[in-house]
């Protein structure tokens, strides 16, 4: 039997990360449903602040570093033994370094009740190596099956711990101790299963690039973190908790129904990006195919949502969430731009360009920073719009690196932008049009699926019959792309 091609790995990381991903939100929410019953509100709040402060402290650790394997084009090159080396001290001073923390907070009183949480959770720091150089084994190897298996079956496991764990009357630890089940499970795949053993053997020369590539992502990653950072804690005070949770409530929406596609596509392809030759015509039409798809998805929900946000938002979140709904709008709009700079951007952290990666993060912070002062004082949608110019001239950024670097075309962009833009206007016209005569009275559940049905299938139309060569090419990377391609009135390919 013939090796796949790169296409269809590509097809297959789709749908084994997809796969997995729900697998992992449905077992979030009955895990949900289950421990907001058992625990109290406390472990909640031990848990979050025990997580943050792991999960600033990983920013310092091996996985970027780690994360240059997938940028070796040649087998050989790959410095597995090198990576697990400088990955043991790495960790290593974290462990120690969280441990000395946990004993600090011991000095506080607040923080009495969460020390001994913080010197349990050092734990993450020795069991992240392994399950991050195995992720990154099968990643390039584009194991997808095994990859997502090994993930789903620490999923489940996790969440059946937590559960008993729960129900026992474990209390916090029964949210804490199940995040090492998953990096337990690679650690086992790895040293058990593959029996891959390190060779204890270092070359300082193999490690030059990664080590590059590495402090460069660290950086990167530091001021993301600061970025966030520094917005929550200036809204919180300028705007309040209360007004703080609207914000938030926003942008999640935004996340849920935007970013997330972005997520799940670059989670998948990253792989499959670095093995494809950096400035070929096959990496521009890649970039070209993977904007299109971020594009041509994220801008129809942005607008289906902020068009329906009233009913969404009463829907989901009852009437004690109605502060929201003006700024539905603006968070769309942020989360839909948000999701096409994230493709551009690791189209370019892709193309080994991590320090053109790190000056787009360094633009964020100033940019949001400098929109904190000059727009958040007045109001919301103020700050909102100068997100929106923020992240437009970082991805005008990232797009301009991408073509001085021959990563990407300009008809890659037009082809990505232009259809998207025009076919939603379109379906907005004809789905207000049919709302404002018709659907209006109707109840919200039926109003507002006849509204996305008229939307969804205005939006395919006019892409189906102004863009028809680009819609083909999308669709035949699909699943049974034959028959969609036939069904959507195309003649059968050759």
């Amino acid at each position: 039997m013939s090796e796949p091609s790169l296409a269809q790995r590509a097809r297959m990381a789709v749908a084994w990360t997809t796969a997995v991903q729900v697998l992992r939100d449905v077992v979030q929410f009955g895990i949900m449903l289950v421990l907001v019953r058992r625990l109290p509100l406390e472990a909640y709040g031990e848990f979050g602040l025990i997580n943050t402060i792991v999960s600033f402290m990983l920013v310092f650790s091996s996985r970027e570093f780690i994360g240059h394997t997938l940028l070796i084009r040649d087998d050989g090159d790959v410095n597995y033994d090198e990576q697990f080396l400088a990955g043991c001290v790495i960790q290593s001073v974290l462990f120690v370094v969280c441990n000395i923390v946990g004993v600090v907070l011991r000095w506080f009183p607040a923080y009495v009740p969460v020390a001994p949480l913080l010197n349990v959770m050092s734990l993450t720091f020795l069991l992240d190596l392994p399950s991050e150089l195995r992720t990154r084994m099968l990643e390039r190897s584009l194991d997808w099956e095994r990859l997502r298996t090994v993930e789903a079956v620490g999923v489940v496991s996790a969440a059946v711990l937590s559960i008993v764990l729960g129900v026992g009357g474990a209390g916090v630890y029964a949210l804490l101790i199940p995040s090492f089940i998953v990096p337990g499970a690679f650690l086992i795949d790895l040293f058990v299963i593959a029996k891959w053993r390190p060779k204890w053997e270092w070359h300082p020369e193999r490690y030059h690039a990664s080590r590059r590539f590495g402090f460069n992502r660290v950086i990167s990653v530091s001021f993301v973190s600061a970025s966030n950072l520094l917005e929550s804690s200036i809204l919180a005070k300028a705007v309040g908790y209360a007004m703080l949770g609207v914000f938030g409530r926003a942008v999640g929406i935004a996340n849920l129904f935007c970013q997330r596609v972005a997520t799940l596509l670059m989670m998948s392809l990253y792989p499959v990006l670095a093995r494809i030759a950096p400035a070929s015509d096959g990496y521009r039409r890649v970039s070209a195919l993977v904007l299109r798809v971020i594009a041509w998805s994220v801008v129809p929900m942005a607008l289906v949502v902020s068009l329906l946000r009233s009913d969404i938002v009463q829907t989901l979140y009852g009437d004690r969430w109605l502060a929201v709904i003006p700024l539905v709008p603006w968070g769309m709009a942020l989360g839909a731009l948000l999701a096409i700079v994230q493709g551009a951007y690791s189209l370019l952290l892709a193309h080994d360009q991590a320090r053109q990666c790190l000056y787009a993060d360094v633009w964020r912070l100033v940019g949001m920073a400098t929109a904190l002062l000059a727009a958040l004082p007045f109001g919301l949608p103020s700050y909102f719009g100068a997100l929106l110019v923020v992240h437009t001239i970082a991805f005008s950024m990232v797009v301009f690196w991408l073509l001085k670097d021959r990563g990407l075309s300009m008809d890659g962009v037009a082809d990505a932008l232009t259809p998207a833009a025009t076919a939603g206007v379109v379906a907005v016209l004809a789905a207000e049009g049919l709302f404002r005569l018709w659907f209006h009275g109707w109840p919200v559940i039926p109003r507002m699926i006849a509204f996305g049905v008229v939307f969804g299938g205005t939006y395919l139309g006019c892409l189906r019959l102004f863009f028809a060569s680009l819609l083909y090419e999308l669709l035949g990377y699909l699943p049974q792309a034959s028959r969609v391609q036939r069904l959507l009135g195309f003649a059968e390919a050759a």
